[in-house]
């Protein structure tokens, strides 16, 4: 296991049932949270939606505060951001997962590049209650009918011994602008110059 971890936030600008978060600091020296903001995909969006991401951004860093987890954000394509993480570097990524198609072919090539480069890294479930393939009919194929569906998973969930809600271990220190990053944008100026906000 290694020193360091990053969680790659996205979707899940959260403190709560944040389970790459909760598992990072549960074992690891120092986390990180890092928040990658891709120009391409914020170009097009309307004000309200930036003004939005900087508000959550800054209410999650205020969180993560309290837990001596820092939040960076880094400016730039994913893949690319990503290359840059060496072996050397002692660090284990961490992600909840997003289904749109894209996105899942981003994450294939992100996951790609971790192990040509050997570095450590884990997903977790993102915001479903099951993954596809967690729940088939008997015969092991999907479910293409949702009410038998249903039935199945509630069945199965009202049988399930619910499990232990893990809490997010306050790390000792707080470390900033470690491993590969080199091209931080301090809060302000991300607000400011980045997303484009006027206040």
């Amino acid at each position: 296991m290694t020193r360091n971890a990053i969680v790659w936030i996205r979707e899940d600008i959260r403190i709560e049932k944040n389970e790459a978060l909760t598992f990072a600091s549960q074992n690891h020296e120092t986390v990180t949270a890092l928040y990658i903001y891709n120009p391409k995909q914020f170009d097009k969006k309307r004000e309200a939606q930036k003004w939005w991401l900087s508000k959550s951004l800054e209410n999650f860093k205020n969180d993560l505060d309290k837990f001596n987890i820092s939040l960076e954000i880094l400016s730039d394509d994913e893949i690319k951001i990503f290359s840059n993480i060496k072996k050397k570097d002692d660090v284990t990524v961490y992600w909840n997962k997003v289904y749109e198609p894209d996105v899942i072919s981003n994450g294939k090539k992100i996951r790609d590049i971790f192990i040509k480069n050997e570095i450590s890294y884990k997903y977790f479930k993102g915001n479903i209650l099951l993954e596809f393939q967690e729940l088939t009919k008997d015969d092991g194929t999907p479910y293409k009918v949702f009410t038998p569906f249903w039935k199945k998973t509630e069945q199965t969930y009202l049988n399930k011994i619910p499990s232990k809600i893990l809490k997010i271990k306050k790390k000792k220190k707080k470390k900033r602008k470690q491993f590969f990053l080199k091209k931080l944008f301090p809060q302000k100026i991300f607000y400011q110059k980045m997303i484009g906000l006027k206040n």
